[in-house]
């Protein structure tokens, strides 16, 4: 019997459980984090315990002043909009980047900025959606910087695919999830590692 290579966490459950599950089953090893974007994407919560110490990065995640392999793990949760308008509550609120080109290449700038500080693996949080009438697969940006990924988790959002506030019918399916991509800096085998003291 063979098990599904799509994983996916059912809506409900904040973001923060999703994030100290990943932890405990990617990077047991680990005692140290950096988060790249604290507090924009809400991966934790002081009711969800993590065995990793965080520390949160006020840097432009693009040049990080950190040496290499400074943290244990890097936590990356870029921003997903570009051009967003100046009422836009997700450009406000996570930020935006005038153009899609400008966009991709800050996200993958960080990614390659994580891996550098990072001593045993990143998490990066994308989300694959439409943009200007295309597709855009943010996922690809980061598979293209940092290879295959160690393992990969949906998270799905308990909203519809159709959305009620159209007044003319959808072109496409509304966006209900992020994607968080694993990578681990001792390879893509899934075996046991075991915590070792800080």
């Amino acid at each position: 019997m063979t098990s599904s290579l799509l994983r996916f966490e059912p809506a409900g459950p904040p973001t923060a459980a999703l994030v100290a599950g990943l932890l405990v089953v990617a990077f047991p090893d680990a005692h140290t984090a950096l988060d790249l974007t604290p507090g924009r994407g809400c991966f934790f919560r002081e009711d969800v315990p993590i065995h990793v110490t965080v520390t949160s990065s006020r840097a432009d995640f693009r040049e990080l002043p950190d040496a290499d392999a400074s943290y244990e793990v890097v936590l990356f949760d870029p921003p997903h909009v570009a051009d967003a308008g100046a009422q836009s509550i997700m450009g406000a609120r996570f930020g935006t980047y005038r153009t899609l080109a400008a966009l991709e290449a800050a996200v993958r700038q960080g990614a390659r900025e994580a891996w550098r500080v990072a001593r045993v693996g990143v998490v990066v949080k994308v989300t694959d959606a439409m943009h200007a009438s295309r597709f855009v697969r943010m996922s690809g940006w980061i598979y293209a910087e940092l290879g295959e990924p160690y393992d990969v988790v949906h998270q799905v959002r308990a909203r519809p695919l159709v959305d009620p506030r159209w007044r003319q019918p959808q072109l496409s399916a509304r966006n209900n999830g992020s994607t968080y991509l694993i990578f681990r800096k001792d390879g893509p085998e899934h075996r046991r590692r075991h915590s070792k003291e800080a």
